[in-house]
């Protein structure tokens, strides 16, 4: 009897020990928890992330039959400068476009958010590359957009606008350029006609899409550009730092890609 006693194993598979059920139970939450996000598309795996959400096409507003660039309008920003090589004269054109950055906080108390401005070599209309031409106090019309006009510039959501900011770090010819949610001054820009000879004949006619315009920020008369000679890799590609320059006002003589002309889509 002992001896079949001490052939007993008291502990197998089907043994029940420690805190079995404290184990079970939370083994039987994590499942829940993890069907409850699948349901809901909370997982991880299912989640777009930012790249791919600011990456995605987004619509253009439709051009009329007229071709006229209008308030209201959802366009991209497209710089239109052109190079001519030194010794050959071979052109080439800058391939970039204006885009929301990376969102910063302003280091003030005010609460403002800003977002790096830049020119992105990802040339065609994403969340982060379409934006709507506003008047100052923000009316809601359909007017055409003429030279001389002094507009804003917002991300789609009517949140962000593209700013001309002093910098600490720059020369006094030179601004930074962000959009912020602090909507002043600084937010205001006039389109101009790019020959300073035709400007004031153009002054009060419509700007049509795709015209070459140059954008002055309407405080410091300083133009929107590119600086070529900076550049970085972004997950969504090369990035061109985006300032604000004073320029020689002549077509003929600029030094910097501060030419741009807004794009829709066509109806055609």
């Amino acid at each position: 009897m002992m001896n079949s006693r001490a052939n007993v194993r008291p502990y197998n598979p089907h043994v029940l020990i420690g805190n079995w059920l404290e184990d079970r139970v939370m083994e039987e939450e994590v499942l829940n928890n993890f069907l409850d996000k699948r349901y809901s598309g909370q997982l991880a795996s299912q989640k777009m992330t930012e790249v791919e959400r600011m990456s995605q096409s987004f619509p253009l507003s439709v051009s009329g039959g007229d071709g006229s660039l209008r308030f209201g309008h959802q366009t991209m920003l497209a710089n239109a400068w052109t190079h001519s090589a030194q010794y050959t004269g071979e052109k080439s054109q800058l391939n970039c476009c204006l885009a929301l950055g990376i969102p910063h906080s302003s280091g003030k108390d005010d609460g403002a958010t800003e977002v790096t401005a830049t020119g992105t070599t990802l040339v065609r209309s994403t969340a982060r590359s379409a934006f709507i031409i506003q008047r100052p106090n923000l009316a809601v019309d359909s007017q055409t957009v003429k030279y001389g006009d002094e507009v804003m510039i917002s991300d789609t959501n009517g949140q962000l606008f593209l700013s001309c900011v002093r910098s600490s770090t720059r020369s006094a010819r030179t601004c930074d350029v962000i959009f912020t949610n602090n909507r002043n001054r600084d937010s205001i820009w006039v389109i101009m006609h790019p020959s300073s000879h035709l400007r004031l004949e153009f002054e009060g006619t419509e700007v049509k899409i795709d015209d070459k315009v140059v954008l002055a920020h309407a405080s410091s008369n300083k133009c929107l550009s590119v600086n070529e000679e900076h550049s970085n890799r972004s997950p969504y590609g090369r990035e061109y730092e985006l300032l604000c320059e004073l320029s020689t006002g002549s077509n003929s003589s600029y030094k910097s890609p501060i030419l741009w002309k807004f794009q829709t889509q066509s109806a055609y």
